[in-house]
Order: C-alpha cells, then structure tokens, then sequence
C-alpha cells in the first residue's frame, strides 16, 4: 500500500485532494471525495456574489443570498452532518486570496475560524485550509516580520489543529510559501483547468524543481487523472496529488452533466488560455471561450501571451458571466468550460470511490513491477 508524508499530516487513506473549483458548490463532491479517503474540498469562489467581481451572480441560485461569513460557516456545519456516519471522512476549505477575492477571502476565512472555533466536531474533521491565486505572506504567523506589507488573520495560530497549503505555480511562488510556513505547498502546472500561471511552466517541469527547491512537503495538481500520474508525481518527488478536471467528471459531481459530458468528449487540443476572473484561466474550446481568447489579444497588444500580467475589460468578464449563466441552459457552445488539457485523458464518468480505488490499485501496480521493466540484471563476473 502506498503511504507518504501526505496520509500521517492529514489522517486520510489516499493522498488525494479534490480540487476547490468554482463558481459554483462542490458540497456533495467535497463529502464524496472525503468518504472515499482523499481530502474532500469546499469551493467557495461562488460565496462572493456582489462583493466580488470574480463571482458570477448566478452563484446565489446555488448558494442563496448571504454574507460570505454565514455561507462558508453553513457550508462546513452542513458537511460535518453530511459526515456524520463516515467517522474516517476529513475535509478542507479552499479560499482564493486575489486582489479581485481579497475581500471576500478576508471574511471567509474569518467564517471559517469561526466555524472552527464553535465546534468540537469541526476540529475533528476539518483538516486542510487551502489558499491560492494570491499572496500567502499576509496570513502568515508574524506576517510582517517575514516581510509581508499587509497583515491578515494568522491562519496557523488561530487553527493549530488545521493544516495550511498554499497553491503555486512556479518556483518564486512555492519559496514565498515556504516562508509563510505553510504545512505544505500545492504545485501546479499551467496544463491544469481554470486559474492557472501567466507564464507557461508545465508539470513535469514544475514539480521536482519545487521538491528542489524548498524544504515542504509538495502535492502535484496539474495533469492528475490516474495511477500512472500518481506514480510520475512520486516519482517527482511528490506526496501526494490534487485532481481537479478529473473530480468533475464523476458521478457525485455537483458539475452540470453537459459539463462532465464536454470534459469526456474533448481531447488533449481542446483547450484555450484567456484572460479570466483571476488573471489567466484555462476553458474548453467552444465558441465562447474563443470570443474570450479573441478578447485577450486586444488587451495591451496580447502582454498575456508574453507572459505579462494584464487586467481584464468589461467585454471579457460580460463574455465570462454569460458564459457561466449559460451552464444553467445546457447551451455548450456558448457555456464558459473551464478544464485542463487533462481532458484528453478522461474517458468516464465513474464513481468517486470508484476513480480513487482504481487510481491506488493502477499506481501500486506500476511502482511494483517497474523496476524489473526497466532495471537490467546484474551480471556477476566469473
């Protein structure tokens, strides 16, 4: 049985995290994910309507109307009876802490400590907060004299029995986590779905120069659909993986199904990056992504396909709230997809108990036999 540094920090059976993805819930995959022993996680980019630009208002027909506070806080006290009967189930939170999020991340993390705070059976259970698509330093112990200008809640010190990754896709990023001392650090390549980096570092890369690098724990996330990438990432000298496009196309997916049903049907080539909710995102190839990339070249003579930071226009995030709208309407080609390249490799829509048990079974399997694939015999000399 495969067993890392992953398993003895947060208690699970599996080194899996399902991804926080948006803008909508992810409650009943977060409770799936959880009870088939990975890190379930709730998304809560869609808890933001009105405060931020980077939530859709159709958010509110999944969430309801409400202070991000109470709506991260129902979220976890929902999961924690949604668990009830699975007394091995762990789960996170994701909060994005872009300067678009900030002000939102500010007041669900505020939700989430409070959650934490009131209930014995939430410090049992929630075990991973995750921040991404923004600076860690300010949520850090002594923030400001680990150089950080701006000073948030200490996540460490006001949760010890919670474990802190922080998302980041490019060495830069992962040694300003390190310094905020998270517990971990999520490696992802620009190949994975949604947010992604504006310079186009990939996950094969990305990933042993982070191990490299720092001296943290790290989860790859980027390219993660099966055994066989569970055993690359090991073999990168991960712990562990975080799967996001892949999570999607399950069963218990809250996703729409022409979402997990478009996810199946793309191959590898069927990806677009343009400029998205927070900075560069990845989508599925359709016509509405394609106004999107139409856009982003218009943006400052196309600095985001130099590499360079670009702020969004009204045209691109009127084409993303329509976009996201149109999921409710099943309209595919004029719906905003977001998914990884990974797309090309996903061919079912299984159970997520299911897709985790294979994945261990297929990783075992290639970690066991590989050597006596590839290693030569010794050859005594007489």
């Amino acid at each position: 049985m495969i067993r890392t540094k992953f398993q003895e920090m947060l208690g699970t059976k599996y080194p899996i995290i399902q991804a926080g993805m948006g803008p909508y819930s992810t409650f009943k995959l977060c409770a799936a994910a959880a009870k088939a022993g990975g890190v379930g996680i709730i998304s809560t980019i869609g808890m933001g309507a009105g405060l931020s630009s980077a939530t859709p208002e159709a958010a509110t027909k999944v969430f309801g109307k409400g202070r991000p506070k109470d709506l991260i806080k129902q979220s976890i006290f929902n999961m924690i009876e949604e668990l009830k009967d699975a007394p091995d189930a762990v789960f996170g939170v994701n909060v994005p802490v872009s300067s678009e999020f900030i002000t939102v991340a500010t007041r669900l993390i505020k939700g989430t400590i409070e959650a934490y705070n009131e209930s014995e059976e939430v410090r049992k259970k929630l075990r991973l907060i995750i921040t991404s698509a923004g600076d860690p330093l300010p949520w850090a112990v002594n923030a400001a004299e680990k150089g950080s200008k701006k000073i948030k809640r200490a996540i460490k010190e006001e949760m010890p029995g919670v474990k802190w990754a922080h998302v980041v896709p490019a060495v830069q990023h992962a040694k300003r986590a390190e310094r905020a001392d998270v517990d971990f650090i999520i490696a992802t390549g620009r190949e994975g779905g949604a947010h992604c980096a504006w310079r186009d570092i990939s996950t094969i890369v990305l990933i042993p120069e982070v191990v490299k690098q720092v001296n943290k724990p790290v989860v790859a996330g980027g390219g993660m659909c099966d055994g066989v990438s569970l055993a690359a990432a090991l073999a990168m000298g991960a712990v562990g993986i975080q799967m996001g496009t892949r999570m999607i196309a399950t069963q218990e997916s809250d996703f729409e199904q022409m979402w997990k049903e478009a996810i199946v049907k793309r191959t590898e080539q069927d990806t677009l990056v343009g400029r998205g909710l927070f900075g560069p995102m990845r989508f599925l190839r359709n016509s509405q992504s394609l106004k999107i990339v139409d856009e982003t070249i218009k943006l400052e003579g196309g600095k985001l396909f130099k590499g360079i930071p670009v702020g969004s226009n009204m045209a691109i995030m009127r084409l993303e709230m329509d976009g996201l709208a149109n999921l409710f309407d099943g309209d595919e080609d004029n719906s905003i997809i977001l998914g990884g390249v990974v797309t090309g490799r996903i061919h079912s829509i299984p159970k997520v108990k299911e897709l985790f048990d294979s994945i261990m079974t297929e990783a075992e399997e290639i970690i066991k036999t590989l050597p006596q694939k590839v290693i030569a015999p010794e050859i005594k000399a007489e």
